[in-house]
């Protein structure tokens, strides 16, 4: 099967919108990447860039001079290549989307922006203008939880562990025909983020990339089998078959949601991000909603696709899990991306008085939480440092 036309157009090399750190002789052995956080010009993904930004500040702060975070660019899929407002906010880098006509070739499946985007910005000379030799790509839905150093060498990518990504003999038939000689042991359950790679290493996998996901889209079998994970498989295949191995890094990121049984109360110091990819649902009485149902008490980014997320939520049921508590301080939405909207005696109380007790450990969580994050002219100089 020949592979599909790309449907970008190359443009003359522009300089990347974001400063990088270079290296601090004072630091030796310091391995700075540069953030990259891709997205697309919606409501939707620019009130979680800037809750995402404003923690990639925060532990920057916190990692110092000598940390391996260094700069950063939102990487921006929008019509036509235009600004979207949020640039003044963060350093951004705006490529174009699929047009309407062009991605209804592929089920209106707009997560193919994200290799659309990231080959776009190679071929615009970003990666020339970036100082650091290793990337992390970043998803707006990421919360850093504590400083992140870089995990990756430069032969060798380092990823998350997805446990519904795992390739098997079922899936050979597939790989013979969109990568031949590629086998399913080869294929190891990652996807395109969070990972941190060196600069020559996704400069060579993101056409493939790209092309690999538009051609396992187009494919009836393909795209039933991968579902909304497809541009992920997408990813992982053209891993396998360009070579590329990646560390499987287990507490790269948690996902927690209200079923995930037992939470250490200190999980925010044992994994880096917080992906707050599934919603948290809960009955009044702190019971977990059930599967596929919208929750008395509810935080799930999906309820706001077309306006922002209020100001201040209500605080979770008293017996909810930790991550509850962790996502609402977390994410209760700043007006801009260096000040957080947190009332902190409203966390360390658990909002209003109940008789069912919530648990201790839920409550020092909830009280670091709130003890650590700064607000108002704090949280607006703290971001500017």
């Amino acid at each position: 099967q020949s592979a599909p036309v790309r449907l970008y157009h190359l443009a003359p090399p522009a300089t990347s919108t974001s400063a990088a750190s270079a290296a601090d002789p004072a630091c030796p052995g310091r391995r700075p990447y540069h953030t990259l956080l891709t997205s697309q010009a919606t409501t939707y993904q620019a009130w979680q860039s800037r809750i995402m930004y404003y923690h990639f500040v925060k532990q920057r702060k916190l990692a110092g001079p000598c940390g391996d975070m260094g700069g950063f660019t939102r990487l921006v899929a929008s019509e036509g290549g235009k600004p979207d407002g949020l640039e003044a906010e963060m350093p951004s880098f705006f490529v174009r989307q699929y047009t309407t006509a062009e991605i209804a070739r592929y089920g209106h499946f707009g997560v193919l922006n994200r290799p659309f985007s990231v080959v776009q910005f190679a071929d615009r000379g970003g990666f020339e203008a970036l100082q650091e030799q290793f990337v992390y790509i970043a998803e707006t839905d990421h919360v850093l939880m504590r400083p992140l150093p870089n995990l990756a060498t430069p032969d060798k990518a380092a990823a998350f562990s997805f446990g519904y990504m795992h390739c098997g003999s079922s899936h050979q038939p597939l790989l013979d025909k969109f990568a031949p000689g590629v086998t399913y042991s080869d294929v190891q359950p990652v996807g395109p983020s969070p990972l941190v790679v060196s600069k020559p290493v996704l400069r060579r996998l993101a056409p493939l990339w790209l092309n690999l996901s538009l051609a396992l889209k187009l494919d009836p079998v393909a795209d039933r089998r991968f579902g909304w994970v497809l541009e992920m498989w997408g990813y992982s295949i053209a891993a396998a078959s360009l070579g590329v191995k990646h560390r499987l890094v287990r507490n790269f990121q948690v996902e927690y949601g209200a079923s995930a049984g037992r939470i250490p109360p200190e999980f925010p110091t044992l994994s880096y991000i917080f992906h707050y990819t599934y919603g948290i649902e809960y009955t009044l009485q702190g019971r977990p909603q059930g599967v596929m149902q919208i929750g008395e008490w509810s935080l799930d980014k999906r309820h706001y696709f077309g306006a922002l997320p209020p100001k201040q939520l209500a605080p979770p049921p008293h017996c909810a899990l930790e991550c509850a508590w962790v996502l609402l301080a977390r994410s209760t939405r700043p007006r801009t991306s260096s000040e957080v909207i947190i009332d902190p005696q409203r966390v360390r109380s658990g909002g209003a008085p109940s008789t069912r007790p919530r648990s201790s450990s839920a409550r020092r969580t909830a009280a670091a939480l709130a003890a650590a994050l700064p607000t108002g002219a704090a949280a607006a100089a703290a971001a500017a440092a």
